[in-house]
């Protein structure tokens, strides 16, 4: 595959300087909310360390190589831009070819992009970028400079928010890890109950489930609670349970 500098100021509008970006390349602005009940998850997700909306730059990138070596050849990219400084900003994705962004909002209104995996010593990360046309999951490295790119597992960061199952995942809670499931469950969905975690262990995590929920104004409500075990992540390390990133 040929490379060149490709000057991302033409391109992408407040971009700040040119980066080297596979022949040919397709930009694909992405949506929020869009197709978020297809997105891979992954095990965790790769950020811009800056917040977005701070005004400090107009544009940022995150290259992607075709495997974690500085010297290998970018094969796509993460693209931050402010269309209004300080007030509106938005993110793409770059490519060799058309793909469909796998990319998640996991803060308000901040996105970044999954990761399936990292390097033992945590500096680089194989970031999930898009879906191809066939179903294929196109993939890069991504360096984890904290400086600038910041990460975070979902086996870390979902034990820390009021929590709601995913449509479709088990909604079934258990007295212990694989147990005695309890006659009462939760969802799916995120309507009308929230689960406080309590512990994990593995890829199970200990909940409180209160129905009505209690997350927005509700704790004067009379509150039907149970606490029990479910499955918080799949066999692939994913999250089978989500959380409110804006609102409630």
């Amino acid at each position: 595959m040929r490379h060149f500098l490709i000057p991302l100021a033409l391109l992408f509008g407040r971009a700040l300087a040119a980066q080297q970006l596979p022949e040919p390349s397709v930009h694909v602005e992405w949506i929020p909310h869009q197709d978020a009940n297809r997105t891979d998850r992954g095990t965790g997700i790769v950020f811009l360390a800056r917040k977005p909306g701070s005004g400090r730059a107009g544009a940022d990138t995150v290259l992607l190589r075709g495997h974690p070596d500085l010297a290998a050849p970018v094969v796509g990219a993460f693209i931050y831009t402010e269309t209004a400084p300080g007030r509106a900003w938005s993110y793409a994705i770059v490519a060799p070819r058309r793909l469909r962004p796998n990319v998640l909002e996991f803060a308000y209104e901040e996105a970044g992009l999954p990761l399936d995996s990292v390097t033992a010593d945590r500096s680089w990360g194989r970031a999930l970028l898009g879906l191809a046309r066939d179903g294929g999951m196109f993939r890069g490295w991504v360096q984890l400079d904290s400086t600038r790119v910041q990460h975070l597992f979902w086996s870390e960061e979902l034990p820390r928010h009021p929590l709601f199952l995913w449509p479709g995942a088990s909604a079934t809670l258990f007295d212990r890890p694989g147990g005695r499931a309890l006659s009462r469950a939760a969802g799916p969905g995120n309507a009308g109950y929230i689960m406080h975690p309590r512990e994990t262990r593995g890829p199970w995590m200990r909940v409180r489930l209160v129905r009505p929920s209690d997350l927005c104004g509700g704790e004067d409500l009379a509150s039907d609670t149970t606490t029990g075990w479910l499955r918080y992540l799949d066999d692939r390390g994913r999250p089978i349970v989500w959380y409110h990133t804006r609102g409630c």
